[in-house]
């Protein structure tokens, strides 16, 4: 495959959709490996913000200063967030995929999105950034039914 093929998004979500998604019924991030870090947070859903964007920040800073060196600012090398809606456990609704800024308040867009686009019938909602050679990803799950922000981290 020529490297110009390696960075369209089409390559990246047929490859996420191949590799990751279980069934239609949700995306599995097992086969990365370790998952080196798994936290549950409350979140109030009747308020668009979901929780305290800067104490989210103390929470994963972890998370935070794992992703910001592993994640070359070059165009080509950011990573990826793919976005899933899944309706009563039985449907996926691809919701987007696309390049993030780690430049900008990539993690306010993340709980932003989360939250302002919910999956219907109180389903779960997940974003989750990939980097573009798959050697880690972190996953956003809004879980409705519980009232929580579920982050995780996998790493090979």
């Amino acid at each position: 495959m020529n490297d110009l093929m390696e960075f369209t998004l089409g390559y990246y979500e047929k490859r996420i959709i191949q590799e990751f998604v279980v069934d239609n019924i949700g995306i599995t991030l097992e086969r990365f490996g370790e998952k080196s870090f798994d936290k549950v947070f409350p979140v109030d859903l009747s308020n668009l913000n979901l929780l305290n964007q800067q104490e989210l920040e103390v929470e994963l800073v972890e998370v935070l200063k794992f992703i910001q060196p592993n994640s070359l600012k070059s165009y080509s090398k950011r990573p990826i967030w793919f976005k899933t809606n899944i309706v009563d456990q039985a449907v996926n609704d691809y919701v987007g995929i696309g390049l993030l800024n780690i430049d900008g308040p990539w993690l306010r867009y993340v709980i932003c999105s989360l939250s302002h686009d919910r999956a219907d019938q109180s389903g779960d909602t997940l974003m989750t950034i990939f980097d573009t050679d798959f050697q880690w990803a972190i996953n956003f799950e809004l879980s409705q039914d519980n009232s929580c922000l579920i982050v995780q981290k996998f790493e090979k």
